[in-house]
C-alpha cells in the first residue's frame, strides 16, 4: 500500500508539479485548493504526512502547525517554505515540526526530504549488470 501525502500549498502551480513528482515515486498525494478543507482533511489524521507552505493567505503555516498540535495530529509535517529561518524554525519546533527544506529545491531533495519526514527510505535499485 502506497504513503498518502496530503499537500497544502497555496501556489497553484508548485502545488501541481508536487503532486506529479510525488505520484511518480508512487505516493498517494491528495491537494486541495481550499486551505480550510485542506486543514480538515489533515486533521482525519489518514495520510502519512502533510506538506506544508508557510506564507499563505488566511492562517499561515506556524499557525496551521499550532492547530495541529492543538488537535493531537501525530502525522508528519514537512515544512516546504521560501520563508524559512532560525526564528521561524524555533518557533515551528515549539508545535513539534522537525521536518523543513527550502523553496526552491530540486526532485532529489524533495524527494530525499519527504522519505525522511515518512521515516521510509528507499532502496535504490541495483545496477543490471548482465
Amino acid at each position: 500500500m502506497s504513503k498518502r501525502i496530503l499537500v497544502i500549498e497555496d501556489q497553484e502551480s508548485f502545488r501541481n508539479i508536487l503532486k506529479e513528482v510525488l505520484e511518480d515515486y508512487g505516493y498517494e498525494v491528495e491537494v486541495s485548493p481550499f486551505l480550510a478543507s485542506a486543514v480538515g482533511q489533515a486533521l482525519s489524521g489518514s495520510f502519512d504526512l502533510v506538506t506544508l507552505d508557510l506564507n499563505m493567505p488566511g492562517l499561515d503555516g506556524v499557525e496551521i502547525a499550532q492547530l495541529f498540535q492543538h488537535w493531537n495530529l501525530n502525522t508528519p509535517i514537512l515544512i516546504i517554505s521560501g520563508y524559512l529561518n532560525q526564528s521561524v524554525k524555533s518557533k515551528l519546533k515549539e508545535w513539534g515540526v522537525r521536518h523543513f527544506l527550502d523553496k526552491p529545491s530540486g526532485i532529489p531533495q524533495i524527494i530525499q526530504a519527504v522519505e525522511q519526514t515518512i521515516g521510509y527510505i528507499r532502496v535504490p535499485h541495483a545496477a543490471n549488470n548482465d
